[in-house]
């Protein structure tokens, strides 16, 4: 396929993994950074990166995310709860408990597909400005703005499937920023976090997370 654009933007990576590439920098992920990753493991433990889902409750941080709403599914005009299914199957002894949620789902913890942000930019460079987004992937082509009275648009190329279907996992490198200053709020810029990585002695290769 002819590439979507003529010019990128100072420092972007576009076509460097392919002129139809919706992976980015995923690309780095590769079966040896797994086993690295793998191979970095001391001990069993597990924990979770997500928030939970009501967090940060509220709209604080941003009116247009609301915090989810959770209810009972519905089944027969009445909540499926609590349902026996003795009363549509003969002798069954199951109980059923089923949950429904309305989700923003910018709300909570969530992963940033690479629809999620564009830019306007001259990527035809024929003096017009545009919204592209990677690899000039276009709004109105390939990520769809709903039409009136519809209620979704769409990625229809960079969205958060391909992340899902490429998976995230590798080595993980951990930039210790509270060791070095604290709790109190602070921007921490390119030469603040060259430091720790120096007084750490922390080497962050390609591919690392």
């Amino acid at each position: 396929m002819e590439r979507r654009w003529k010019r990128r933007p100072a420092g972007a990576n576009w076509g460097e993994f392919g002129d139809d590439d919706q992976k980015g920098r995923l690309n780095w992920l590769t079966e040896r950074k797994v086993l690295e990753g793998m191979a970095e493991v001391k001990a069993g433990k597990v924990f979770s990166l997500s928030l939970p889902l009501d967090v940060p409750r509220g709209g604080g941080l941003n009116a247009r995310r609301q915090p989810p709403r959770v209810m009972a599914a519905q089944a027969g005009g009445r909540p499926y709860f609590g349902y026996r299914a003795d009363e549509s199957a003969r002798n069954a002894t199951d109980v059923v408990c089923d949950d429904a949620f309305c989700v923003h789902s910018q709300y909570s913890t969530q992963w940033d597909a690479l629809s999620h942000v564009g830019g306007v930019f001259d990527a035809d460079d024929d003096g017009r400005a545009e919204v592209v987004f990677y690899n000039g992937y276009r709004l109105g082509e390939h990520v769809l703005v709903p039409k009136e009275g519809d209620s979704v648009g769409g990625a229809h190329a960079l969205g958060i499937e391909v992340m899902a279907q490429t998976g995230v996992q590798g080595r993980g490198v951990l930039i210790d920023l509270r060791h070095h200053y604290g709790d109190a709020r602070r921007k921490v810029g390119y030469e603040a976090l060259m430091r720790v990585l120096d007084a750490d002695r922390v080497e962050v290769e390609r591919g690392d997370m």
